[in-house]
């Protein structure tokens, strides 16, 4: 269990939601006790425990810069276990964005109640991993695509293959479908947008497999793993 806690920073105190008070009281912190807070936006803060509600800000301990390579996904929902697992390692790797959409094949149908869990998921990984960004969950409907970003579409019809695909730009998008895979519609839809077709290896992966080995990819060819 992490030790990290998050926190809305404002006016030199932190303030914790209801995921983060249960996340303290697991932790058997109480009044008095040092705690260390981030941000989310790239600071880690160490402060004092007033209440189950706050803590005092007493000073930072880290700041970083975000990653130079943005990695952004666009994922259908799917059983929630794999979903949970998929956005959990996502996180770990140190994404931009989870953008969650509904697919013509999408059995699990993205819902306000699901964005609020897969950010709940996020929001613990990057606490467990030590990463200082939390990537941004959101809907399709609010993505604004990148201008440069290279942008792929995961489909086993591609003829090219990611690992060819990863080329000197620093931004990504990386969209994968539902368990029944694309529609050709779909595959329309993204090619009108400038996505490239391309698949990761001769094998049908899961999603959540999937997702893990195209982020591990483009982290291993951008030299930052």
């Amino acid at each position: 269990m992490s030790e990290n806690f998050f926190g809305f920073i404002d006016d030199g105190f932190a303030h914790f939601d209801e995921h983060e008070k249960a996340h303290i009281k697991v932790m058997r912190m109480i009044k008095g006790s040092k705690i260390r807070v981030m941000d989310g936006k790239g600071k880690l803060f160490e402060g004092t425990l007033i209440d189950k509600d706050r803590a005092t800000i007493d000073g930072l301990i880290e700041s970083t810069i975000p990653d130079r390579i943005k990695i952004h996904l666009i994922l259908s929902p799917i059983r929630w276990e794999r979903l949970h697992f998929a956005v959990e390692k996502a996180s770990e790797f140190g994404v931009s964005t989870i953008v969650l959409t509904n697919f013509d094949r999408t059995t699990r149908k993205e819902n306000e109640s699901k964005i609020r869990k897969v950010s709940l998921v996020v929001r613990d990984a990057i606490k467990q991993s030590g990463t200082l960004y939390v990537p941004v969950v959101e809907e399709m409907e609010n993505f604004k695509l990148p201008e440069g970003a290279t942008k792929l579409i995961l489909d086993q019809r591609g003829e090219s293959t990611l690992r060819n695909s990863v080329n000197d730009h620093e931004e990504f998008v990386l969209a994968f479908g539902p368990e029944g895979g694309f529609t050709d519609r779909e595959r329309e839809f993204f090619n009108s947008l400038g996505f490239k077709m391309v698949k990761i290896w001769s094998r049908t992966l899961r999603v959540e497999t999937a997702v893990v080995s195209a982020i591990s990819i483009v982290r291993f060819l951008k030299c930052e793993i």
